[in-house]
């Protein structure tokens, strides 16, 4: 049985090859989360003769871990068909990144989680704001440019994957700087910070969580889950709905609408309705996004109702991965939270 490494399919269908994405989970667990263009075919039907035409198509079975689909690629190898299984499945699917550089600042994409982190650079220097667990791929960027990462940055405490904050400032012997809600990083006020030649101006918006900041660069705002580009951040994630809501609209209305038309918003995740691309920021400008996002011209009351009305499914093991951010719990091994982070982010009202 062949096994294809997560790094090596990203890169061929970044490449377009003409591949069959076959996940054979069943579908509610492909419909909350699945790699972009596959097709769901459960392990039941596909023993029972149904098969999507692969003629010419290089197949990459897809489950959660591995097993079901290393059976089914058991299967249609045996059979003479070009199959292969992706090694670790979906899990391990959660550790592929891709890196869009925005000139003085660069998005590294989580491509499976959704979500997205940033470094910022000014003249040889750089902050890392949000890293992921995986802090290797900060580290090797930062080596390739010839930058000093200077610290570490979280624009709030997460609640849908496990920072990489406080390892990546460990491992680098840097400072961590984080929201008042973080209690063993350095807390963060508003005003600017020195980086290079460049100021990061540090703001208060809460809403999503308390203590939630957005940084500016130049013609940048990092929003964290203030604001996305297809959405805005829930309130409701171990608070009240309704009272952070109102938090989160004034903050919306008197804080983040007032910055410049021009400015790129560049936000914490992405959801999978929206398109990306190998390479490709995902980013909008603020007019795009008071044109396309009708919450952000809502009145409050109706943005309360919505927000409450609309609250999706909890982040899988949210509480677990909170009190790992806050301290308040040790981070386990990789294995362990590639399990606690499976599944898409949710950190969005949907």
């Amino acid at each position: 049985m062949q096994f294809i490494e997560p790094a090596e399919l990203k890169r061929k269908i970044d490449n377009g090859d003409n591949l069959l994405l076959l996940d054979v989970r069943e579908p509610f667990e492909y419909e909350e989360w699945h790699i972009a263009g596959a097709v769901n075919v459960p392990v039941g039907n596909i023993m029972a003769g149904e098969m999507p035409d692969a003629e010419g198509k290089e197949i990459v079975a897809i489950c959660m871990h591995g097993i079901r689909s290393g059976r089914i690629a058991q299967l249609l190898e045996n059979q003479g068909l070009p199959v292969s299984t992706l090694k670790g499945g979906m899990v391990a699917w959660n550790g592929v990144y891709d890196v869009a550089d925005l000139g003085n600042i660069l998005q590294f994409r989580r491509v499976g989680k959704g979500c997205l982190s940033y470094m910022i650079m000014s003249d040889g220097a750089a902050v890392v704001v949000d890293p992921a667990i995986d802090i290797n791929a900060y580290i090797e960027e930062a080596e390739k440019r010839n930058l000093k990462i200077a610290a570490v940055f979280d624009t709030h405490a997460h609640a849908d994957h496990v920072s990489g904050a406080r390892l990546l400032s460990e491992e680098l012997d840097v400072p961590y700087y984080s929201s008042s809600e973080v209690p063993f990083g350095k807390p963060l006020k508003e005003g600017k910070i020195n980086l290079g030649s460049g100021e990061i101006e540090v703001l208060s918006t809460p809403g999503h969580t308390p203590g939630s900041l957005t940084y500016l660069f130049q013609n940048c705002a990092i929003t964290g889950d203030t604001l996305f580009v297809e959405s805005v951040g829930r309130p409701d994630l171990g608070q009240n709905a309704g009272e952070n809501g109102k938090i989160l609209f004034n903050t919306l209305q008197n804080v983040v609408l007032r910055f410049s038309d021009e400015i790129k918003v560049l936000p914490g995740h992405v959801g999978q309705n929206v398109e990306t691309k190998a390479g490709m920021p995902v980013t909008a400008s603020l007019r795009e996004l008071k044109i396309n996002l009708p919450a952000l011209t809502m009145t409050s009351a109706d943005f309360i109702d919505w927000v409450v009305k609309n609250a999706a499914p909890k982040p899988a093991n949210f509480e677990f991965i909170k009190q790992i951010n806050l301290g308040k719990m040790q981070v386990p091994e990789l294995e362990e939270i590639r399990e606690l982070e499976a599944g898409p982010n949710r950190c969005a009202v949907a």
